[in-house]
């Protein structure tokens, strides 16, 4: 069934069981059948149509949901029980043929149909409620022994013979007249799957709510407060209790069930609950409190003395002095205890400043200080949740709320926190309840806000010092791999070098060791050619070693350590300019000041210049006709 079709039949089965209601009531004024307690023959009638209202709303939000189904059904059969009722007595009263099917409607509205209806509000519903499922697999045996008890209780009561239950004026037209020890037996034998059934479904109760979080832990206490609501006027039956304070028992009291069902299956003003138990306990309690007070000294003082029989003005007087007395004080003990009872213990506002002075000594860093002020603040007033916010000098800010991951959005008081005057964080708070703060709480937070400044203050000096301390890590990452690229570079040059010394002067020297072996055995045989041949590689030789000492102070010239850059400059170029003729370099230096000497900075930038004249002096450098080698 689609979502539109399911809200549909829920709405039309509320229109009916209105209808019925209407009608019933009609039929019961027209007929004046003598209900001499009106509000006892209309509460049946409202509690249904109120059940009928929710199972409507109910099916309409949440098709799936098995509880708005279950309202549905309650609704429609009470309200069909009550109207059929009427229907069966009146057409009693106005002769048997004169209404159709009088003696089946009363079968069926005060023969059995009692029973499922029963079961499903003392069993399915405390089983099922909020969800429409059971808390788990395993505990779905109360549905079945209720199914078990709806059976044998059902067959039992439908073909009993003998007069109805509620109309015994007719007899069971479906009765078996020889059968009754065995349905009696049925009867007392559904009294067993019963009692299992209703102790699992409250056990079941129990266990969903101490397991129970947030909402529903508030839809929870909604329904157990109309059901305790509830079973106020069936207590003060028989109680020795006038019926008028019954009656108007009866029409307080019953509607507040679906009342508060409602709540809790529509979700609206959930977290009130807390301050409507509260109020509750403190205005019973001291309606209790006054009633035994002024009933204990009037009466028992009066029977004392022999008055009882007749009213004593005095002793009226003094037991209204004392519970006026005793009215003041009375209440603020009752407050406290039913704050205990429904909000938890609450520490006293000298407890939770010392707590907090304590927790925050030891804790400077964001992660432990922020969320401590939140807990004593959530804790100290009974917060729903609490949010603490801190203002960091680079314009961001940090955000820490209690319970963990609460959506703070509308917070009931804000307090700043100031450091030296300046506007360091806030304190915001919000109450699950309407219930606004108290002055104690009020300057409790405002006392927090006081010492909080200091804490806020030196978490904002911790987290500058860690985003300091991470620049200064980043900052020697970069100077780490700074130094690796520069202990790279000085490898890659000595490699250069090295194959430079290797290609060059090893080659040289070489070929020069090569000639001094054939000069020395020239000695002998042509001295001439010899002594011709020792001056040329002795020439050879010089330009090798030339070329070493050049090689040796390009890498650090002595002329940079002591003239600067500029002449060290000039005189690379003017080696160039001599060997390569027509090609002369010009240098020009404009106000290029001599850096101190042993200055790092000037020497890596000689060593990048000689790189660079060293390649041009390479490229530029042309190979000249010679004897057959190269020079």
């Amino acid at each position: 069934m689609s979502a539109r079709a399911a809200t549909r039949v829920a709405w039309a089965a509320a229109g009916v069981s209105a209808a019925l209601s209407i009608g019933g009531l009609a039929l019961d004024l027209v007929a004046g059948l003598g209900m001499s307690a009106p509000l006892s023959a209309a509460y049946p009638t409202v509690w249904a149509l109120s059940i009928s209202l929710i199972g409507a709303l109910v099916v309409s939000r949440q098709p799936r949901n098995a509880l708005g189904w279950i309202f549905t059904l309650v609704g429609l059969v009470i309200t069909f029980n009550f109207a059929g009722s009427v229907y069966a007595t009146f057409s009693r009263a106005a002769g048997h043929g004169s209404w159709p099917a009088g003696v089946a409607i009363a079968w069926l509205s005060a023969g059995w149909l009692w029973i499922p209806i029963s079961a499903l509000l003392v069993i399915f519903v405390p089983l099922l409620f909020p969800t429409g499922r059971p808390l788990s697999p395993r505990w779905r045996f109360p549905a079945w022994f209720g199914m078990g008890f709806i059976v044998l209780a059902g067959i039992s009561n439908a073909l009993m013979p003998g007069p109805l239950s509620s109309s015994p004026h007719i007899s069971n037209p479906m009765g078996l007249v020889g059968e009754a020890p065995l349905l009696t037996n049925l009867e007392n034998l559904s009294v067993v799957p019963l009692v299992i059934a209703v102790v699992g479904a409250l056990a079941s109760l129990v266990v969903r709510f101490r397991r129970a979080r947030g909402q529903e832990r508030q839809q929870l206490k909604w329904f157990l407060y109309g059901g305790v609501l509830f079973i106020v006027p069936f207590l003060m039956h028989g109680s020795g209790i006038p019926q008028q304070i019954q009656d108007w028992a009866l029409a307080l009291f019953i509607p507040a069930l679906p009342i508060s069902i409602a709540i809790a299956m529509m979700k609206y003003r959930l977290y009130d609950i807390d301050l409507v138990i509260n109020k509750s306990l403190v205005f019973g309690t001291l309606a209790a409190f006054i009633t035994t007070v002024y009933v204990g000294i009037v009466v028992g003082i009066g029977t004392l003395v022999g008055g009882a029989d007749r009213p004593n003005l005095t002793l009226s007087i003094v037991a209204t002095a004392i519970v006026a007395v005793a009215f003041q004080p009375a209440r603020e003990r009752i407050q406290r205890i039913a704050n205990r009872l429904v909000y938890g213990k609450r520490a006293t506002p000298y407890e939770v400043l010392a707590d907090f002075s304590e927790r925050m000594g030891g804790a400077l860093s964001a992660d432990e200080a922020l969320p401590r002020m939140a807990e004593a603040v959530a804790h100290g007033v009974g917060a729903q949740a609490a949010r603490i916010r801190l203002f960091l000098p680079d314009g961001s800010e940090r955000a820490v709320s209690r319970p963990v991951g609460a959506e703070v959005g509308h917070v009931d008081r804000v307090f700043p926190v100031f450091y030296s005057g300046a506007r360091v964080g806030e304190i915001a708070v919000a109450r699950a309840t309407a219930e606004p703060l108290t002055p104690a709480e009020d300057k409790l937070l405002a006392d927090l806000a006081a010492q909080g400044g200091l804490v806020m203050h030196n978490v904002r000096l911790t987290v500058e010092l860690q985003a300091r301390l991470a620049e200064i890590s980043e900052q020697a990452g970069q100077l780490r791999a700074s130094r690796q690229r520069i202990v790279a570079a000085q490898d890659d040059e000595r490699r250069r070098l090295e194959e430079t010394i290797r290609l060059g002067c090893e080659q040289q020297l070489s070929r020069i060791s090569a000639e001094l072996t054939s000069a020395e055995t020239e000695l002998i045989t042509d001295p001439g050619t010899a002594v011709a041949a020792l001056e040329r590689l002795t020439a050879q030789a010089t330009t090798v070693l030339e070329e070493l000492r050049e090689l040796a102070r390009g890498i650090y010239p002595p002329i940079l350590q002591d003239e600067g850059l500029p002449a060290a400059l000039r005189v690379q170029l003017g080696k160039i300019n001599i060997r390569n003729r027509g090609r002369d370099l010009l240098l020009l230096c404009r106000g290029a000041p001599r850096r101190p000497r042993g200055g790092r900075r000037e020497a890596r930038r000689a060593r990048r210049w000689h790189r660079v004249f060293d390649h041009w002096r390479r490229t530029a450098r042309r190979p000249v006709a010679t004897d057959g080698r190269s020079g």
